[in-house]
């Protein structure tokens, strides 16, 4: 897959006494996240995750159609992030590849965490209970 990769800061080999990590990096994917290139996608967004100081943005202006393929190397790249406490923002993703990225999240949190059942002590959730009742 090819994709272009924006950093704001000019990149340095990381052997020179000089080196940084850029804070920011943007990836624009050229074509659409299927599966013929959504495993090379998800190594160049992972290798960024891995470089940024703060985090990656994935820019999908380009990207027209993502099928479950580039859906789970989005998501991928969503658990990398929160696991390295990255930031990992997608600018221009169109509604179904959102809805798809939200719905595989919450299913792959599910699966590992269990379902979110929040039950508060008794008394809290009694004044809730009321609170809804008045609006």
């Amino acid at each position: 897959m090819e994709s272009t990769l924006y950093c704001p800061e000019i990149l340095l080999e990381s052997n020179q006494p000089n080196s940084f990590n850029p804070q920011t990096i943007v990836l624009q994917p050229n074509n659409d996240l299927n599966a013929s290139c959504s495993d090379s996608f998800q190594h160049s967004l992972e290798e960024a995750l891995d470089l940024a100081v703060e985090g990656v943005i994935v820019d999908l202006l380009w990207s027209d159609v993502t099928d479950n393929k580039g859906v789970e190397a989005l998501v991928a790249g969503l658990e990398k992030a929160t696991i390295l406490g990255k930031a990992l923002s997608f600018q221009s993703m169109n509604p179904q590849t959102r809805a798809s990225v939200e719905a595989e999240w919450d299913r792959q949190r599910d699966f590992r965490f269990g379902a979110w059942n929040d039950v508060f002590e008794l008394k809290l959730e009694r004044f809730l209970d009321a609170i809804n009742q008045v609006s």
